[in-house]
């Protein structure tokens, strides 16, 4: 008997029957433990039999049709069902994530399968039903897991990791240096699970066309081989397609802003002025700041009347930076996350004026031990401070500053302000505008006021 009989004898209803059996038992179980996953279990395995026997019967025409037409309608279908798969894991769906799901599986895996059947078994194979169809499948399969992990993980991070991609992108970064490190994570998770399983491939298990050719009685050797091939084709279709997905995203549903080129637009406040921005909770005052340096839609500002004796103006993007209320810190230390935004394009070449640091971190009630401080770990007050010196390492002209106190004791608050303070008076273009809830701020800090009500600008 061969192998392929002994894995087909006798296997009819009555089999299925009994190792239905075992479902009826992890059923009990769940019962009995009160788990609630009797209907689930009851409803996937009933699913399993009807959906498996259906394509039993559709694969036995299918596969013997030989047809390049029929080959590839098949092909399509497919990738409209691996599409609905990865787009029905995010919480989000619209008709433009599913066709973002349907455009990396179709970039990643038409391309390398077509290329790959055509250099390694020639034009004849696209016609042959019982090889082209198992073998654009299995790269299919896992390309829409590694782009489903890709979807799920950046849908993640425009809902969580809004706050460092705003950080970096204030500190220089360009919107793919904004992102970098999320982009990085994600492809890391994406393809994990196709590292693993080469690093295993033949010691802990066989994969499932290896195993179906040593049943059909393929040399072992031969098929051998064969996986290898796969593999290496499955890994990389993997990485296309989450990288497909990455850019898909990274262009069509990142914040608007992301991509705007910040213009470099500040009040037309004269040299050391320090004025203070205030108004009701609520009003925008934070969205007008960023707005100001990309960080937020480019317009807002153009919603709000301005005093006759104040007027935006054109500076260089470089020159003007905000500096929000809660910043975000790369795991690691203070040291490495002030060395951080030096790998940016915009500060390539510079170094770390470990000195500045120093000089500062003791001037504001702090000691240079802070430098080796494990950034995740720093409290509300501290972080302010150190990412307030770390956007000031730029240098930049116009602060503009979100609340940057509000965790600070009042003695702290006293020294910050003495700084910036000193920091406006050190060099004749400097100003500064900050926002605050500290009433005294605005005799103990401000030279001006500006009060944003809804609409408008009042200066005092």
């Amino acid at each position: 008997m061969t192998t392929a009989a002994f894995y087909t004898q006798h296997f009819g209803n009555w089999q299925i029957l009994g190792a239905f059996v075992f479902i009826a038992i992890a059923i009990a179980i769940s019962r009995f433990f009160k788990l609630n996953l009797g209907k689930d279990l009851f409803i996937a395995s009933l699913r399993t039999i009807v959906q498996l026997i259906a394509i039993g019967y559709i694969l036995r025409w299918l596969l013997h049709a030989d047809s390049l037409p029929t080959n590839l309608l098949t092909l399509l279908v497919m990738t409209l069902v691996a599409a609905q798969a990865s787009y029905s894991r995010l919480k989000e769906k619209t008709w433009r994530i599913y066709l973002a799901s349907f455009v990396a599986i179709f970039a990643s895996v038409w391309p390398l399968g077509f290329l790959t059947i055509q250099l390694f078994f020639g034009g004849e194979a696209f016609l042959q039903s019982l090889f082209f169809i198992p073998f654009m499948g299995v790269l299919m399969g896992n390309a829409l897991s590694a782009i489903s992990l890709s979807f799920v993980g950046l849908e993640r991070a425009r809902r969580e990791s809004l706050l460092e991609i705003e950080t970096m992108k204030a500190l220089g970064a360009t919107a793919f240096e904004a992102c970098h490190r999320l982009y990085n994570e994600i492809l890391r998770n994406a393809l994990t699970p196709m590292i693993n399983g080469m690093t295993i491939v033949g010691i802990v298990s066989l994969p499932g066309v290896m195993s179906g050719q040593l049943i059909g009685g393929v040399d072992p050797l031969l098929a051998a081989r064969f996986q290898i091939l796969v593999m290496f084709m499955i890994t990389f279709t993997a990485m296309l397609g989450a990288l497909a997905a990455i850019f898909i995203t990274h262009f069509y549903f990142m914040p608007a802003w992301l991509l705007q080129k910040p213009e470099g637009l500040c009040f037309s406040f004269a040299p050391g002025e320090k004025v203070l921005l205030r108004g009701p909770s609520g009003v925008g005052k934070s969205r007008l700041l960023k707005s100001l340096v990309g960080l937020d839609v480019a317009d807002f500002y153009t919603h709000i009347a301005l005093p006759a004796n104040l007027e935006l103006s054109k500076v260089d993007a470089g020159a003007v930076m905000y500096v929000p209320q809660k910043a975000y810190f790369v795991p690691g230390t203070v040291l490495e996350n002030l060395q951080y935004p030096l790998r940016f394009k915009k500060h390539r070449g510079e170094t770390l004026n470990l000195e500045f640091f120093q000089k500062n971190f003791i001037k504001l009630g702090m000691t240079t031990e802070m430098l080796q401080k494990n950034a995740m770990t720093l409290s509300g007050g501290e972080a302010q401070i150190v990412h307030l010196l770390r956007s000031l390492q730029f240098d930049p002209q116009t602060l503009l500053l979100d609340e940057i106190t509000a965790a600070l004791d009042n003695e702290r608050t006293a020294l910050v302000e003495s700084f910036l303070k000193d920091w406006v008076a050190s060099k004749a273009d400097r100003r500064l505008v900050f926002i605050s809830h500290r009433q005294e701020q605005g005799t103990s800090l401000a030279s001006r006021i500006l009060t944003f009500e809804p609409g408008k600008l009042l200066l005092n």
